[in-house]
C-alpha cells in the first residue's frame, strides 16, 4: 500500500526534468486534464486562493487518479493546521511561501513528520492513512521518507541565509519567487529585468549547487522552448509552468481578439476588444 515512493524525487534522482502547474482554482476537471496531457505534479495552492480543507482533499484525490503528484502551498510555515490537513489530505509535499531561515522550514518539517523526524500527531482515520490503524506504522514511515519539502525563496533574508536552508537534508527542491522578492527590493513588477533579481537568483542556483538541492522555476506565464532552455541552462531541474487562472486568462484574450479580427471587413461588428494582460506574441 505504502510501497511506490514518490515519483517527483524519483525523477529528479534520475535526471529528468519534471513538469507541473500552480493550480489555484482546485477544479476537479482541470486537474484531471493536466495529468491526461503529461504533467507530473501540481501545486494546489492555499495561500492566495479561498480553498478550504474538503475542498483540497478532493483536488489531490483528482491528482492522485491521473497520477499527478500532490502538492500543497500552505498559507505560511507556520501554520501547522494547514501543514497537517494537506498532509493528511494525502499531499505529497508543500511549498512553503515566505521562508526567511532554515528554522523557518524546520517548523514546517517538524509539523508534517511523524517521530522521530517530527512531532505530528497521528491520526489513522485520515485519507492519507486510508483510514487504517493497522498499516498506519507504514504509512507513517512512507511519509517521512517522501515528504517533499519546497522553501519558496521570496523575501531578502531567505536569499541571504540561503546556504543554511540549502544545507537542510530534507530540501532537495526549492523554488526562486522573483515577484514577491521585487516588490520586497522595490522593484515592482520588474522581475525579468532587474538586475538585482538576477543577482539574488544566482546566489541561489549557486547556493543550490553546492549542496545538491534542484532549483524550480522556468517561464511561468509565457512558456516558451527558449525559455525553458534558458531555464535550463541558467541550472533549473524542475520545471513549473503555466498557472490555471492565467492561462485560461490567455486563451479567453486570445479567443476575444480572433472574434474581433474575424468581423473587421464584414457587415458585421463586435465592440472594442479590451486591452489584453497579454501581449499578443504571447497569446497567437
Amino acid at each position: 500500500m505504502f510501497d511506490t515512493d514518490n515519483r517527483l524525487l524519483a525523477m529528479i534522482e534520475q535526471s529528468q526534468i519534471p513538469l507541473g502547474m500552480q493550480c489555484f482554482t482546485g477544479d476537479r476537471a482541470l486537474i484531471e486534464v493536466l495529468g491526461l496531457t503529461g504533467f507530473d505534479f501540481v501545486m494546489l495552492d492555499t495561500e492566495h486562493s479561498p480553498t478550504n480543507p474538503r475542498a483540497i482533499e478532493e483536488a489531490v484525490l483528482a491528482a492522485d487518479i491521473v497520477g499527478l503528484v500532490p502538492l500543497v502551498r500552505v498559507p505560511s510555515c507556520t501554520d501547522e493546521t494547514a501543514i497537517r490537513r494537506a498532509m493528511e489530505a494525502g499531499a505529497q509535499g508543500l511549498f512553503v511561501p515566505e521562508v526567511k531561515s532554515a528554522d523557518d522550514v524546520r517548523q514546517v518539517l517538524d509539523a508534517a513528520l511523524f517521530p522521530p523526524l517530527g512531532n505530528r500527531g497521528i491520526c489513522p482515520a485520515t485519507r492519507a492513512a486510508r483510514y487504517s490503524y493497522r498499516t498506519f506504522v507504514d504509512y507513517a514511515e512512507w511519509n517521512n521518507r517522501n515528504f517533499l519539502v519546497v522553501p519558496l525563496i521570496e523575501n531578502p533574508d531567505a536569499v541571504d541565509n540561503i546556504d543554511e536552508i540549502c544545507a537542510l537534508d530534507q530540501v532537495h527542491v526549492l523554488a526562486f519567487g522573483p515577484g514577491d522578492l521585487a516588490y520586497a527590493i522595490g522593484e515592482g513588477n520588474n522581475m525579468t529585468d532587474s538586475p538585482k533579481i538576477r543577482e539574488a537568483y544566482l546566489k541561489v542556483q549557486a547556493a543550490a549547487d553546492r549542496h545538491g538541492v534542484a532549483v524550480m522555476g522556468g517561464p511561468v506565464l509565457d512558456p516558451s522552448v527558449d525559455g525553458c532552455k534558458s531555464a535550463l541552462e541558467d541550472g533549473v531541474k524542475v520545471f513549473c509552468l503555466g498557472l490555471d487562472v492565467m492561462g485560461f486568462r490567455r486563451f479567453c484574450e486570445h479567443t476575444v481578439r480572433i472574434a474581433g479580427d474575424s468581423v473587421k471587413g464584414t457587415a458585421y461588428a463586435r465592440p472594442d476588444t479590451p486591452t489584453p494582460d497579454f501581449a499578443p506574441h504571447v497569446t497567437a
